[in-house]
C-alpha cells in the first residue's frame, strides 16, 4: 500500500471541495477563524446533514485541511489530533440524529477544539 497526503476521493463531484472553500473563506473573513469556520460548518449542516456527515468523514483523510487546522487548535501535535478526531465523531453523531441539532452542540465543540 501506497503512503499518500493527497486529498480523499471518495466522491467524484465538487461538493466537499466547494464547502471547504466556503468554510475556508468565511473563516478567513473573522477575527477567530476557528469560531467562524465552526459556525460555518454548522450552516452548511443544517441544510443537508447527510452530505455533512460524508464531508467530515472526507475531512478525516483529507491531511492538507488537516493540516490547515492543526494551526487553529490548541495543544501539542498529538493533543491536536485527538481534538479534531474527537470535535468531528461529535459532529458525526449528532449529525446522525433523527433531529440533528448542531448548533446547539457548537460549545461543546469549541471546548473540545481547545476554548
Amino acid at each position: 500500500m501506497v503512503k499518500g497526503r493527497e486529498r480523499l476521493a471518495l466522491v467524484p463531484d465538487n461538493r466537499y471541495a466547494n464547502a471547504y472553500a466556503d468554510v475556508y473563506a468565511h473563516a478567513e473573513r473573522s477575527r477567530d477563524s476557528l469560531q467562524a469556520g465552526v459556525e460555518a460548518i454548522v450552516a452548511i449542516a443544517e441544510l443537508n446533514p447527510r452530505d455533512a456527515r460524508e464531508g467530515l468523514w472526507k475531512l478525516q483523510g483529507d491531511w492538507q485541511a488537516w493540516e490547515l487546522l492543526e494551526r487553529h487548535v490548541s495543544g501539542g501535535p498529538n493533543q491536536v489530533a485527538l481534538r479534531l478526531g474527537a470535535a468531528i465523531q461529535v459532529a458525526r453523531s449528532e449529525l446522525a440524529s433523527p433531529n440533528p441539532q448542531l448548533r446547539q452542540r457548537l460549545p461543546e465543540l469549541l471546548e473540545w477544539l481547545g476554548r
